[in-house]
């Protein structure tokens, strides 16, 4: 009787080992497959190695922000999008506004396109310059605090 609780213990133990390494590479596949990753548009009008160049250029446009990239780059951004028809809408009036521009797309996750598509909902109904404007600003806080 005891070489049988002997057999089951040990097959118990090695069984436990064999389902926590499983679930272990199992539970990081998972963790990377649900981490998705969206395209956000970025309404770019300047790229610096400097950042006091960055600074001096940025003040050509209101609102616009700096945003250092992951290659040590200043990029002056003047507006951003999530949405196609948004990027659309912004290419129109920064267009409109004689406004040259440089669309670069990045990567960010869902909890901050969460956050940006309350501003996008109301972006998407509007034509008021002012309107836009604010949104843009607002959107525009949103992902430098975002970052930070």
């Amino acid at each position: 009787m005891k070489a049988y609780i002997k057999i089951i213990i040990g097959a118990i133990l090695i069984g436990s080992m064999f389902a926590f390494l499983f679930y272990r590479d199992i539970n990081s596949e998972v963790v990377a497959l649900t981490t998705k990753e969206y395209t956000v548009n970025l309404f770019q009008v300047g790229v610096f190695k400097d950042y006091d160049n960055a600074l001096n250029y940025q003040n050509k446009y209101s609102p616009a922000i700096i945003y250092e990239d992951n290659s040590g780059y200043y990029r002056v951004i003047i507006g951003l999008a999530y949405h196609e028809e948004n990027k659309v809408k912004l290419e129109s009036f920064f267009t409109t506004l004689g406004i040259n521009y440089y669309i670069k797309e990045i990567k960010m996750n869902e909890e901050f396109t969460e956050m940006l598509e309350n501003y996008e909902t109301i972006l998407i109904k509007t034509d008021k310059k002012e309107v836009i404007d604010n949104l843009n600003s607002s959107m525009l806080k949103l992902f430098i605090t975002y970052l930070d």
